[in-house]
């Protein structure tokens, strides 16, 4: 049971982390790099929309996990 929950709770610690950094990342891209073309794929702006919103989203799964454990 044990490592059961602490593997589970390593991929929430996992979750929190890459959504953080991600959601960072995204307002650095629509704070400073608006109006600059990503590798022809689209517009700097609208990649750090889609990074911020997953990255939140992440955090989210994040907590909710823990939570989730904390309760067990």
């Amino acid at each position: 049971m044990f490592q059961w929950s602490m593997s589970v709770g390593v991929l929430a610690l996992v979750f929190n982390l890459l959504g953080g950094v991600s959601a960072l990342f995204g307002i650095y891209l629509v704070s400073f790099k608006a109006g600059v073309e990503m590798f022809g794929w689209g517009d700097a702006r609208t990649f750090g929309y889609l990074f911020l919103c997953v990255g939140l989203c992440f955090v989210f799964a994040g907590i909710l996990i823990a939570s989730a454990l904390r309760q067990r």
